[in-house]
């Protein structure tokens, strides 16, 4: 599978003129107090929507707000966790950045000759951008709407009608796994949303989400049609919530069933919690240099457990039925 990145030969454009994209601009709003710059990038996202620009200049755009947001979004979670707070200035600028690839979609899905070559790159930003409004969810331990989910899952489903889900991309606001794919972003905030969040402070979370891009390349798609026994999870792209964790796999012709092994996820957990208790330091292992090893050690069980919890893992000693055994965490 190829590397795609945005920047390949990418001709000048009317966009260049907006104001989103000039570099003096972005400096005078990253000074300004946050909830003031929010405001202020929140109504330029919006006000883009009604220029007039090839999908392929609004796409290009895009990316550039991407990066702003994700500055602003930064700024955010460096606060101070208060109870009630909502950050909900912070899901508004995502969600308007969103609404920007929503307008875009039908023009892809068309086959426009300047975005297609860019498909999967377009489609996993869309995705991460679901992936970012689950997380900010989880920090705020609020509900994640179902409406939501539908259009995470409608943008994973066209990345698989477009032949690109498992297509390398190269994202450079994941500073731990640059190399990440339409499926991989998609099984990311499936696992964002089984890791039992209610149980984890909001810098676990993060750290969670950290991980999480290295982590989720590791689960692999795996055939419906045969019955399986293992670990996996499950998710269907026309509901409303996120996944459940499965070990046996019954056959299906649903159209919409997903199923995703997540054995070498369990197997990379347990890996680094040995390395951990034989003296490894956190940043060796990529964990990062803001964790101590019992800190680390801590959340890799918490995520162990979440994800592969004991009951699934000796599913083998049980005897077969036609009860599937499930959890949903």
């Amino acid at each position: 599978m190829s590397d795609v990145s945005p920047s390949t030969s990418v001709a000048p454009s009317t966009t260049s003129s907006h104001r989103l994209m000039q570099k003096g601009w972005a400096t005078q709003l990253f000074a300004a107090e946050l909830p003031q710059a929010s405001a202020q990038l929140r109504a330029e996202i919006e006000r883009a929507l009604d220029a007039p620009m090839s999908a392929f200049e609004r796409f290009r755009l895009t990316e550039v707000c991407r990066v702003l947001v994700m500055g602003l979004h930064n700024r955010w979670c460096r606060l101070p966790y208060k109870e009630g707070q909502t950050f909900s200035e912070d899901i508004a600028l995502w969600q308007a950045l969103w609404s920007h690839y929503s307008l875009s979609l039908r023009t892809l899905l068309d086959g426009d000759p300047e975005l297609t070559p860019h498909r999967a790159f377009f489609l996993q930003q869309a995705l991460f951008i679901g992936k970012q409004l689950r997380l900010i969810h989880a920090l705020v331990h609020k509900p994640f709407p179902e409406k939501l989910w539908k259009e995470i899952h409608a943008y994973y489903r066209f990345s698989e009608l477009l032949q690109c889900a498992l297509e390398n991309v190269t994202d450079k606001l994941l500073t731990s796994e640059n190399r990440v794919s339409c499926y991989s972003t998609y099984i990311h905030t499936l696992l964002i949303d089984l890791a039992n969040l209610p149980v984890l402070s909001s810098q676990q979370i993060l750290w969670a989400d950290r991980w999480l891009p290295r982590l989720a390349r590791k689960a692999q798609p795996v055939d419906t049609s045969v019955p399986l026994i293992g670990l996996f999870l499950e998710t269907h792209l026309d509901s409303n919530s996120g996944g459940v964790l499965r070990a046996r796999i019954k056959p299906s012709s649903d159209p919409s069933l997903r199923i995703a092994d997540l054995d070498e996820i369990a197997k990379t957990l347990r890996r680094r919690r040995r390395h951990l208790i034989t003296g490894e330091t956190p940043a060796r292992l990529k964990l990062g240099e803001d964790i101590s090893s019992d800190q680390a050690t801590m959340l890799l069980a918490h995520l162990e457990a979440a994800w592969c919890p004991p009951d699934l893992s000796h599913i083998h000693d049980m005897p077969q039925s036609d009860d599937w055994a499930e959890s949903k965490i």
